[in-house]
Protein backbone atom coordinates (compact mmCIF):
# COMPACT_ATOMS: atom_id res chain seq x y z
CA UNK A 1 0.00 0.00 0.00
CA UNK A 2 3.13 2.33 1.11
CA UNK A 3 4.47 1.57 -2.79
CA UNK A 4 0.72 2.51 -4.64
CA UNK A 5 0.36 6.07 -2.14
CA UNK A 6 4.42 6.61 -3.11
CA UNK A 7 3.62 6.20 -6.93
CA UNK A 8 0.23 8.25 -6.89
CA UNK A 9 1.95 11.03 -5.38
CA UNK A 10 5.16 10.50 -7.70
CA UNK A 11 2.62 10.37 -10.33
CA UNK A 12 0.78 13.53 -9.17
CA UNK A 13 4.19 15.33 -8.73
CA UNK A 14 5.30 14.56 -12.46
CA UNK A 15 2.37 15.50 -13.91
CA UNK A 16 2.39 18.93 -12.21
CA UNK A 17 5.53 19.86 -12.85
CA UNK A 18 5.14 18.34 -16.99
CA UNK A 19 2.51 20.31 -17.65
CA UNK A 20 3.81 23.32 -19.13
CA UNK A 21 6.07 21.38 -20.52
CA UNK A 22 3.18 19.74 -22.43
CA UNK A 23 1.61 22.85 -23.83
CA UNK A 24 4.66 23.68 -25.29
CA UNK A 25 4.89 20.95 -27.43
CA UNK A 26 3.91 21.04 -30.96
CA UNK A 27 0.66 20.64 -32.40
CA UNK A 28 0.05 17.28 -34.00
CA UNK A 29 3.09 15.92 -32.71
CA UNK A 30 2.37 13.65 -29.75
CA UNK A 31 0.76 10.70 -29.13
CA UNK A 32 -0.98 9.72 -26.52
CA UNK A 33 -1.65 5.88 -25.79
CA UNK A 34 -2.81 4.69 -22.69
CA UNK A 35 -1.10 1.77 -20.94
CA UNK A 36 -1.20 -0.42 -17.51
CA UNK A 37 0.53 0.12 -14.38
CA UNK A 38 0.02 -2.33 -11.33
CA UNK A 39 -3.30 -2.55 -11.98
CA UNK A 40 -4.07 1.07 -13.03
CA UNK A 41 -4.21 3.04 -16.25
CA UNK A 42 -1.79 5.48 -16.76
CA UNK A 43 -0.81 7.49 -20.10
CA UNK A 44 2.21 7.51 -22.06
CA UNK A 45 3.20 10.38 -24.44
CA UNK A 46 5.25 9.08 -27.60
CA UNK A 47 6.98 12.40 -28.93
CA UNK A 48 7.33 13.10 -32.57
CA UNK A 49 5.33 9.92 -33.59
CA UNK A 50 3.03 12.12 -36.03
CA UNK A 51 5.82 13.73 -37.37
CA UNK A 52 7.21 12.57 -40.83
CA UNK A 53 10.89 12.23 -39.53
CA UNK A 54 12.57 9.54 -41.74
CA UNK A 55 14.87 8.73 -38.65
CA UNK A 56 12.03 7.61 -36.56
CA UNK A 57 11.47 3.98 -35.20
CA UNK A 58 8.96 1.77 -36.01
CA UNK A 59 6.85 -1.08 -35.61
CA UNK A 60 4.14 -2.03 -37.88
CA UNK A 61 2.03 0.83 -38.49
CA UNK A 62 3.72 2.47 -35.19
CA UNK A 63 5.57 5.59 -35.63
CA UNK A 64 7.58 5.50 -32.11
CA UNK A 65 9.31 8.60 -32.44
CA UNK A 66 13.29 8.90 -31.68
CA UNK A 67 15.12 5.83 -32.85
CA UNK A 68 17.20 5.18 -29.92
CA UNK A 69 19.04 2.17 -31.97
CA UNK A 70 22.45 3.88 -32.60
CA UNK A 71 22.66 5.81 -29.84
CA UNK A 72 24.29 4.62 -26.86
CA UNK A 73 22.86 4.48 -24.06
CA UNK A 74 24.52 3.93 -20.10
CA UNK A 75 21.99 1.57 -19.14
CA UNK A 76 19.38 -1.00 -20.73
CA UNK A 77 15.93 0.67 -20.77
CA UNK A 78 12.93 -1.50 -18.82
CA UNK A 79 10.73 -3.47 -20.17
CA UNK A 80 7.43 -2.28 -21.96
CA UNK A 81 5.24 -5.33 -22.63
CA UNK A 82 3.07 -5.09 -25.74
CA UNK A 83 0.15 -7.43 -25.28
CA UNK A 84 -0.53 -8.44 -28.63
CA UNK A 85 -3.71 -11.01 -27.81
CA UNK A 86 -7.13 -11.43 -28.50
CA UNK A 87 -9.14 -9.41 -25.84
CA UNK A 88 -6.65 -6.43 -25.94
CA UNK A 89 -8.43 -3.00 -26.11
CA UNK A 90 -5.80 -0.22 -25.62
CA UNK A 91 -4.02 0.53 -29.19
CA UNK A 92 -4.72 -0.27 -32.91
CA UNK A 93 -3.06 0.65 -36.17
CA UNK A 94 -5.68 3.08 -37.92
CA UNK A 95 -7.25 -0.08 -39.74
CA UNK A 96 -7.61 -1.89 -36.53
CA UNK A 97 -5.15 -4.48 -36.80
CA UNK A 98 -2.32 -5.38 -34.76
CA UNK A 99 -4.58 -4.04 -31.26
CA UNK A 100 -2.45 -4.19 -28.23
CA UNK A 101 -2.49 -3.30 -24.61
CA UNK A 102 0.58 -2.05 -22.92
CA UNK A 103 1.97 -2.64 -19.51
CA UNK A 104 4.83 -0.33 -17.84
CA UNK A 105 7.69 -2.10 -15.34
CA UNK A 106 8.14 1.36 -13.90
CA UNK A 107 6.68 4.79 -14.04
CA UNK A 108 8.29 8.44 -12.52
CA UNK A 109 9.03 8.00 -8.75
CA UNK A 110 10.08 4.06 -9.05
CA UNK A 111 13.22 2.24 -9.66
CA UNK A 112 14.78 2.14 -13.31
CA UNK A 113 12.31 4.68 -14.53
CA UNK A 114 14.02 7.04 -17.21
CA UNK A 115 11.20 7.67 -19.69
CA UNK A 116 12.70 5.63 -22.32
CA UNK A 117 11.46 1.38 -22.67
CA UNK A 118 12.80 -1.79 -24.29
CA UNK A 119 9.41 -3.10 -26.29
CA UNK A 120 9.03 -6.79 -25.33
CA UNK A 121 6.36 -8.79 -27.18
CA UNK A 122 3.82 -10.95 -25.53
CA UNK A 123 1.55 -12.86 -27.93
CA UNK A 124 -0.39 -16.46 -27.08
CA UNK A 125 1.29 -19.35 -25.48
CA UNK A 126 -0.01 -22.46 -25.71
CA UNK A 127 -2.48 -22.23 -22.90
CA UNK A 128 -3.53 -18.75 -23.99
CA UNK A 129 -7.04 -17.96 -22.94
CA UNK A 130 -8.92 -14.37 -23.65
CA UNK A 131 -10.89 -13.99 -20.86
CA UNK A 132 -7.54 -13.92 -18.69
CA UNK A 133 -7.04 -10.30 -20.71
CA UNK A 134 -6.48 -7.91 -19.60
CA UNK A 135 -2.78 -8.30 -18.41
CA UNK A 136 -2.52 -4.97 -15.61
CA UNK A 137 0.81 -5.76 -14.01
CA UNK A 138 4.07 -7.00 -14.55
CA UNK A 139 3.08 -9.85 -12.27
CA UNK A 140 0.61 -10.65 -14.41
CA UNK A 141 2.53 -10.85 -17.08
CA UNK A 142 5.10 -12.86 -16.26
CA UNK A 143 2.63 -15.15 -14.43
CA UNK A 144 1.24 -15.62 -17.38
CA UNK A 145 4.36 -16.64 -18.97
CA UNK A 146 5.27 -19.01 -16.13
CA UNK A 147 1.63 -20.65 -17.23
CA UNK A 148 2.25 -21.23 -20.81
CA UNK A 149 -0.53 -18.35 -21.11
CA UNK A 150 2.16 -15.65 -22.65
CA UNK A 151 5.41 -15.78 -24.70
CA UNK A 152 8.05 -12.97 -24.73
CA UNK A 153 10.18 -11.78 -27.49
CA UNK A 154 12.80 -9.12 -27.61
CA UNK A 155 12.10 -6.82 -30.40
CA UNK A 156 15.55 -5.00 -29.43
CA UNK A 157 13.90 -1.78 -29.80
CA UNK A 158 14.02 1.48 -27.99
CA UNK A 159 12.08 4.47 -27.88
CA UNK A 160 11.09 7.08 -25.27
CA UNK A 161 7.62 7.45 -24.25
CA UNK A 162 7.29 9.61 -20.85
CA UNK A 163 4.63 8.71 -18.94
CA UNK A 164 2.14 11.60 -18.75
CA UNK A 165 -0.37 11.25 -16.74
CA UNK A 166 -2.44 8.46 -14.50
CA UNK A 167 -5.35 7.09 -12.36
Amino acid sequence: MKHRIAVIVALTAFIGSAAPALALAPPGTLEYEPSYYEGHEVVIQIPAAKSSNPHQAHFACFALGPDLARSSRAASEPPLYVILAPGATQVACPDGTLRHDHVLSTVPGSPGYTGAWRIVLATPGAAFDASTMPYTSVDAVLTGVAAGELVLTDTGIDFVAPVAGGS
